[in-house]
C-alpha cells in the first residue's frame, strides 16, 4: 500500500491502480486492483462461505443504520467514529441465533438487549468520561413513559470537561427497535415490525448553569402508543449531555456534546 504526496492528488482508477481518500488516516491511499471477480464471488461454490458472510454483514449494517436513524433527533450530539461499534454489536447479537443456518441468521435484539448497553455515539467525548454520577432509567406502569433520574447531582463535580462549563442540559431519546430477520423464501432481511422510526421520541431539560449546589434532575419521554410490550421489538434508551463551554479562544463560547 502506498499514499499520494504532492500537488497531484485524485480519487478513482488509472489502469490497475486505484486511489481513495482515507478519512481516518487523512491521506490519499494507492492500491492495486485484484482478487476474484464479482461474478465468481456470486456464483462459484468455492465462495459459498464468502456469500454467507456478505449476507450477514449486510444485515448487520442495515440494522446498525436503523438504530442510528432511530435517534436522528440527537444527531447534533453525535461525533467521531461510532458506527463500527454499532455494527460490531449487531454481529454479536446475530451470533445468538442458533436456529438458522449461517448466512441467514437473524439479529434479534429482543433476545440479547444487554449487548447494546453502553454503546457510545460520541467517540470524541465518551459519555461515561463526561458524566461521573450514577443515574437511573425507569419505566411507567402503563409502558409508555421512560424517565431519567439523577439525584444529588453536582454539575461542577460530576461533569468533566476540558474547558470551563457555562451551562448544560440533558437529552433523553427513546426508540422502539425491531428484530431483523430474513424473509422466508427470499434472500434479504427485513424488520419484524415496520415503520417504527416515526415513533422515536426525544426530550430535553432546560439549560442549567454550572454550580456546586446539589440538584435533582428528572427528565421523561413518552411514546404516543404503548410500545414496551410489542413482540419482536426492544425499547432502546439514549442519554446525552449538551454543554456550553468557554473556549480556549478569549471571548468565544461553543456548544459541544457527549
Amino acid at each position: 500500500m502506498a499514499h499520494l504526496v504532492g500537488p497531484i492528488q485524485f480519487t478513482g482508477s488509472v489502469g490497475n491502480v486505484r486511489s481513495y481518500y482515507d478519512k481516518k488516516l487523512k491521506r490519499y491511499i494507492l492500491s492495486t486492483k485484484g482478487g476474484a471477480t464479482k461474478e465468481l464471488i456470486h456464483n462459484s461454490p468455492a465462495f459459498e462461505r464468502t456469500r454467507e458472510n456478505m449476507s450477514e454483514f449486510a444485515a448487520c449494517s442495515e440494522w446498525a443504520s436503523l438504530l442510528r436513524k432511530s435517534f436522528t433527533a440527537l444527531i447534533h450530539l453525535i461525533q467521531g467514529s461510532y458506527f463500527s461499534a454499532i455494527v460490531s454489536a449487531s454481529k454479536a447479537i446475530q451470533k445468538y441465533d442458533t436456529e438458522h443456518d449461517k448466512g441467514s441468521r437473524s439479529i434479534m435484539l429482543s433476545k440479547a438487549p444487554g449487548l447494546v448497553v453502553g454503546l457510545d455515539f460520541n467517540s470524541y467525548h465518551p459519555f461515561d468520561q463526561v458524566l461521573t454520577h450514577q443515574f437511573t432509567i425507569g419505566f411507567s406502569n402503563d409502558r409508555t413513559t421512560v424517565t431519567l433520574a439523577l439525584h444529588d447531582f453536582i454539575p461542577h463535580v460530576h461533569l468533566r470537561w476540558p474547558n470551563r462549563i457555562q451551562a448544560y442540559r440533558f437529552a433523553l431519546g427513546i426508540a422502539q427497535i425491531p428484530d431483523y430477520v430474513m424473509k422466508p423464501g427470499e434472500r434479504y432481511y427485513e424488520p419484524t415490525v415496520k415503520n417504527l422510526l416515526q415513533r422515536s421520541v426525544c426530550s430535553y431539560t432546560d439549560w442549567y448553569p454550572d454550580s456546586t449546589l446539589l440538584k435533582d434532575i428528572m427528565l421523561s419521554a413518552s411514546f404516543v402508543e404503548q410500545a414496551l410490550s410489542a413482540s419482536g421489538t426492544t425499547v432502546v434508551v439514549a442519554v446525552g449531555i449538551e454543554i456550553l463551554a468557554q473556549s480556549s479562544t478569549p471571548g468565544y463560547s461553543g456548544s459541544e456534546s457527549a
